[in-house]
């Protein structure tokens, strides 16, 4: 692709403003500027002046949908990441240590223990159908993968999971060190060909293994598997009436994929929606919604800048509802520090949460 003819497409129109997580938040670095600045990356031999701010970019890809020129911001971005670490070597020292801590310990967490060992039986049955939970889910939210298993038994969907899990690589990739993804990507490869399906619990996992592994539709979020399975299950009755909810969208997963109503429908079984008055939108939602700041390499080379995105969400989501729904453990993670460290009084929730309790207890 020629990168430098698509960046010359820009008018400087400023429609991608309206919707950057990043500019919105700041009033600072919007996409068009980092186009400016990929375009040095990739034309000049010397750094040029604000050259860190294309990191400063959760790659949520809602520049490229609203680009009135269809320019693809995000790939370019990607690119001049990429020529970043050619030219000048890996940017930032804890891209460095998640790195090496990935290709030592299988996880970004440098984490010797196993990675499944908050399972009280090891599952290690026979099927062409892998469930992968991912790095997030595994060590830092041990009971999102019990909730999501629990779901995935009483619906009496067939999986197992691989006792050589390991991280997919897409903390490596979107930080530019593209060439260390590739070699990850390849080994993990000679696993996941062994099955035929393979339902993925994270966000970030189910766009790299769809696009950057090339597997396709062979990749299936577990939103869809469960929303597919449950559209004729009786639920326990909850009574949610005296709360009001608010859903995040996940932006791996709902821009690329139009994954948008799989969540909406669950939630309308637990009892959220417009009919009961408790279910409330974001001002920007679905296609257009605004990110929780976490993903995109954002938090390994500009923690404050991610917390300050993930902060605005989670102030208009308190403003609306008194419990936030999500699905991805990134925006889980970015969330319930912001309101922890902020005393900001809403409920984080992962969906599988609640709905193991309609339909498990």
């Amino acid at each position: 692709m020629n990168y430098i003819s698509k960046i010359n497409k820009c008018t400087e129109c400023r429609t991608c403003e309206n919707y950057c997580s990043i500019f919105l938040s700041t009033g600072k670095y919007a996409p068009h500027e980092k186009l400016k600045i990929s375009k040095l990356i990739l034309l000049v031999s010397e750094k040029p002046e604000n050259w860190e701010t294309i990191f400063y970019c959760t790659k949520c890809e809602a520049c490229d949908i609203v680009c009135p020129e269809n320019i693809p911001i995000t790939k370019i971005i990607d690119e001049a990441r990429y020529e970043c670490v050619k030219k000048w070597g890996v940017q930032f020292q804890r891209q460095l240590k998640l790195t090496e801590n990935i290709f030592k310990t299988g996880n970004p967490f440098g984490s010797e223990r196993p990675r499944f060992e908050w399972l009280k039986n090891p599952i290690n049955k026979s099927s062409k159908t892998l469930l992968h939970l991912g790095c997030m889910i595994s060590y830092k939210y041990p009971e999102m993968g019990k909730n999501v298993i629990a779901i995935l038994d009483e619906l009496g969907i067939d999986y197992t999971i691989s006792p050589n899990e390991r991280c997919c690589g897409y903390f490596i990739y979107n930080t530019g060190n593209h060439d260390a993804a590739l070699k990850l990507i390849k080994e993990n490869k000679k696993e996941l060909k062994k099955y035929k399906k393979i339902i993925t619990a994270c966000a970030g996992c189910t766009i790299f293994f769809k696009i950057n592994y090339g597997l396709g539709n062979k990749v299936h979020h577990i939103i869809e598997i469960v929303d597919k399975s449950i559209r004729n299950t009786e639920l326990k009755s909850m009574d949610n009436s005296s709360k009001k909810a608010i859903f995040h969208d996940s932006c791996h997963i709902s821009r690329p994929f139009d994954i948008l109503k799989q969540p909406r429908n669950i939630l309308k079984k637990l009892g959220y929606n417009n009919e009961n008055n408790n279910f409330i939108e974001f001002d920007l939602t679905g296609k257009f919604g605004t990110c929780c700041g976490a993903d995109g390499g954002m938090r390994i080379v500009n923690k404050d800048l991610s917390l300050k995105v993930g902060m605005d969400r989670v102030l208009e989501a308190s403003n609306k509802a008194d419990i936030l729904f999500t699905m991805c453990p990134f925006c889980i993670n970015n969330f319930r520090e912001v309101a922890k460290d902020n005393n900001i009084k809403i409920e984080i929730k992962d969906i599988f949460e609640e709905l193991r309790k309609a339909l498990c207890e």
